[in-house]
């Protein structure tokens, strides 16, 4: 399982998740999955069901206030997907939706300092947070190795995984697992809601996105519930788009 979730503050917001929530949230799957950081997920997912790992997207400046804290108490690993062009600025992305609340993004200064946590791993969220089906096979291209390159240099070590903006399958673009895998990325995750991906192709894989509206029981229900109604949900949205 690949948990997802954007940002968090003291109270739930747009896209946001209440700390006390994120906690109690974290918790729960520690008691009932293993928590293991992206490498060791991408290895061992497809013969292991009982693995979890956590994501965040957009790279918030939450991850610098409340994020490490929390996760360095839990000792929980993470893979933050950062839209390069976006370091250092906000979620202009998101002014159309309602309800929408500016968020502020990690500078470079911050994510360089995350970086030497080992709980931290980042990986790219392309350059400018825009879905991959407008653009061109060139253009798919030059966003994906560019975000990648600018990232190692910041980092000054290897970017092995991508996020795709907004995740679903109409958003992959020309953006095929072999030419992911030319680039040089070991996986790429999708916002394709499933509990684990034991058939799952690496450069496909699915999560669970957690909704600042969501309870603790809410939250424990999606994931113990059988049948699986939001991967259902799922389904009928794949046959729609």
């Amino acid at each position: 399982m690949i948990l997802m979730y954007h940002n968090i503050d003291e109270k739930a917001g747009f896209n946001t998740v209440s700390a006390e929530n994120f906690e109690r949230q974290l918790r729960f799957v520690k008691q009932h999955w293993q928590f293991t950081d992206m490498d060791t997920y991408v290895r061992e997912c497809h013969t292991n069901p009982r693995l979890a790992t956590l994501t965040f997207d957009d790279a918030y400046y939450c991850l610098f206030t409340f994020g490490q804290d929390i996760l360095g108490e839990l000792d929980i690993p993470v893979t933050v997907f950062v839209p390069v062009y976006h370091v250092g600025s906000d979620n202009c992305w998101d002014e159309e939706e309602p309800e929408y609340q500016k968020i502020e993004t990690l500078s470079w200064w911050a994510i360089e300092q995350l970086s030497q946590n080992p709980l931290f791993t980042f990986g790219s969220h392309g350059m400018t947070h825009v879905s991959l089906r407008y653009f061109k096979k060139e253009d798919t291209v030059k966003d994906l190795r560019e975000s990648k390159e600018i990232l190692e240099e910041h980092l000054q070590k290897a970017v092995d995984y991508y996020a795709f903006p907004y995740g679903q399958k109409r958003d992959f673009g020309y953006a095929t697992p072999e030419l992911l895998q030319e680039i040089g990325f070991k996986a790429a995750c999708t916002t394709l809601w499933k509990l684990n991906n034991l058939r799952e192709n690496p450069y496909r894989l699915h999560r669970v996105e957690v909704r600042p509206t969501d309870s603790l029981e809410d939250f424990q229900r999606y994931l113990t519930s059988k049948p699986d109604f939001r991967f259902l949900k799922q389904q009928i949205k794949n046959v729609l788009r």
